[in-house]
């Protein structure tokens, strides 16, 4: 009777010890796989951040060097009350005797000009990028181009095709730096300081006025861009986590994308002057940045290595990936791409800014500039088309869990930054635009209209954003309306109204450019936006 209890007892003990070490490997399986998340999420971030970090240890030695020059050479400068001045010796000389015997020592407020972290920051980057230089002005140039439509890139990947797409990038990234030197040549032969001026001297008062309308409109678009970017993520972030049903649709996304807007977009387009954004959509650069690093180790990891066997040449339905589409749809995507390189609007207040400008160091920045935009865009379409095929037709930000990947939830974090900043950038370009139509200045306007214009302005613009579904439909209306305008149309007929523009003076290279540019605008007009039409009637 004892050894029938015992046996069952120790056939008990032998099924509970797999039992608690399975529970055990799960565990630590469990422990293994958020580590691996995490250290996937903070490797790419620390990758990103170090230089800022070795900015930020060197920022005192820099700093305190010269500000104690600076303190020395007004020591110097500064004439003592009881000092004498004589006259130069045969050197030439002069001589300054001061005639007090105690010596002067600085006051501790003296400290305080330079001793705020903000100021020791911009006194540093001002050290190691002079304000007016190639660098500062090639990383202007970046940070005013790369926008939303990086996040449209996959998608018009897969309508253009793959090698198409990249076809695409590398004649309007060239086309763009040769308008870029166009627009430098002739705000020199106009010695006007803005685009709206420049169009008027040389193409009339009328062609400003369409130009003053076609960069509302382009500002107006990439608002209407940026908020349904915003309920996006929105849609991204909750549809992998248990919150209520209501927020996981259309009406529970509306509100919470309004009350985004609300609380963070619509307060930023009030201001008259809100010249402080510039530098926070400039840090938010680098989160654009770092979302193109995660998309592409996201796509080495899940979709790149099976999708890269399922590849087309041609059109075809069971294929992933294509590399050349035919019909309609290969031009659908042209307006994304278009809209990706809208650098012109901001292009002749860069140049005006900088020290001992010229065409040819413009042109030099602008190619360091959209170079780095381009290898940008090349890594986000090949890699977010790669990466998910051609079941991405939207926005590549709808593709990702961001609950279950830290790594995209802090991409995801630090483009809404970028969104917020650029909305209100963007939205007082539309502002100004339209006010100058209407022949308002938006510095002695009376507040009351101001507060009426823009909000009625960004209430438009919210309502745009919640009813349109793809954001690839806004990116090529933008892209082809304004981009075929701003990028290719204008800058070339500027130069050929300017002067001087025959084959004899100019040359047979220039003078064949310029007329590809302007042909290549019109074809953007006409059909970029005569395919997005089509493609949003039928679906």
């Amino acid at each position: 009777m004892h050894s029938n209890n015992y046996v069952p007892s120790r056939h008990l003990t032998i099924r509970l010890v797999p039992r608690k070490s399975t529970r055990c490997q799960q565990k630590r399986l469990s422990q293994n796989t958020r580590k691996q998340q995490c250290w996937y999420a903070i490797f790419p971030l620390t990758l990103l951040l170090s230089p800022y970090l070795i900015f930020s240890i060197s920022i005192k030695c820099v700093t305190t060097k010269t500000l104690n020059h600076q303190k020395k050479m007004t020591s110097i400068n500064a004439q003592p009350p009881n000092s004498a001045t004589y006259s130069q010796d045969d050197h030439g000389s002069a001589e300054v005797v001061n005639l007090n015997a105690e010596v002067e020592r600085p006051q501790p407020e003296e400290r305080k000009d330079g001793g705020g972290c903000f100021a020791r920051v911009s006194l540093f980057m001002a050290t190691i990028i002079p304000p007016g230089g190639i660098a500062a002005s090639a990383f202007n140039i970046a940070s005013s181009t790369i926008g939303a439509g990086i996040v449209g890139l996959p998608s018009a990947a897969n309508s253009s095709g793959l090698v198409m797409a990249m076809i695409y990038l590398i004649i309007i990234t060239a086309m763009s730096v040769f308008t870029m030197h166009n627009l430098a040549v002739v705000a020199d032969k106009s010695s006007a300081r803005t685009f709206e001026e420049i169009t008027g001297k040389l193409l009339g008062r009328g062609a400003s006025y369409c130009l003053a309308g076609v960069r509302a409109f382009h500002g107006f678009s990439g608002c209407v861009a940026y908020v349904i970017s915003v309920g996006d993520i929105l849609s991204a972030t909750l549809k992998g986590t248990n919150a209520p049903d209501f927020l996981k649709q259309k009406s529970g996304n509306h509100l919470l994308t309004s009350l985004m807007w609300l609380c963070f977009m619509l307060p930023l387009v009030i201001p008259r002057h809100i010249d402080s954004l510039r530098h926070v959509s400039t840090i938010a650069v680098s989160f654009i940045i770092y979302l193109v690093i995660v998309i592409v180790v996201h796509s080495c990891m899940n979709g790149l290595p099976e999708n890269i066997k399922n590849v087309s040449v041609g059109k075809d339905d069971n294929a992933e990936i294509i590399l050349f589409n035919s019909g309609n749809r290969a031009i659908e995507g042209l307006g994304v791409f278009m809209f990706a390189y809208v650098c012109q609007v901001v292009a002749v207040e860069i140049y005006m800014d900088m020290t001992d400008r010229s065409p040819r160091r413009f042109v030099l920045a602008s190619a360091i500039a959209l170079g780095i935009c381009f290898a940008l865009y090349v890594m986000t379409a090949f890699f977010g088309y790669m990466d998910f095929g051609r079941a991405v037709t939207g926005s590549v930000l709808l593709m990702y869990d961001p609950v279950n990947e830290p790594a995209i939830m802090v991409g995801f974090v630090g483009v809404l930054v970028k969104l917020c900043a650029s909305y209100a950038l963007l939205g007082m370009a539309c502002r100004n635009g339209l006010y100058s139509i209407v022949g308002w200045d938006a510095d002695k306007v009376a507040f009351w209209k101001h507060c009426i214009a823009v909000v009625t302005l960004s209430v438009v613009m919210l309502l745009c954003g919640l009813f349109i579904p793809n954001i690839n439909t806004v990116l090529g209306f933008a892209g082809s309306i304004s981009g075929g305008s701003l990028g290719f149309l204008f800058p070339a007929l500027l130069v050929m109204y300017s002067g001087g523009f025959t084959w004899q003076k100019v040359g047979p290279f220039y003078y064949l450019t310029t007329y590809a540019v302007l042909l290549t605008g019109v074809i953007a007009i006409v059909f970029g936006t005569g395919a997005t039409i089509w493609g949003t009637a039928t679906g």
